[in-house]
């Protein structure tokens, strides 16, 4: 499967760095249908599945997860789809933190 550029959800968690100080947001503004206000604070971004934020194809609204189902051997790999099932089996997370927990 060829590299397949995602549009990620970012979380605003009252511990993450505010607007373009955060790496989350910096990632999640490379797409140019967000935008980044500089009082909100930007804690994680997350690439995978997860029904709270999943990722979608890039200036699509087809999820990740889609993707997966369709074909999870050549979107997972043999190894992993014989192992997890056609799930991917994690969730990738860019934290940006301001403050301790």
């Amino acid at each position: 499967m060829a590299v397949v550029r995602l549009s990620c959800a970012v979380n605003n968690y009252h511990w993450g760095k505010h607007g373009l100080a955060s790496k989350a947001a910096q990632f999640a503004a490379t797409n140019p249908s967000v935008s980044i206000d500089a009082s909100q604070t930007y804690a994680e971004l997350w690439m995978g599945t997860h029904p709270s934020g999943p990722s979608k194809v890039f200036g699509t609204e087809t999820e990740l997860s889609t993707l997966v189902n369709e074909d999870p051997q050549r979107a997972l790999s043999p190894g992993v789809e014989r192992k997890y099932g056609p799930h991917l089996p994690f969730l990738f997370k860019v934290l940006s933190i301001e403050k301790a927990l």
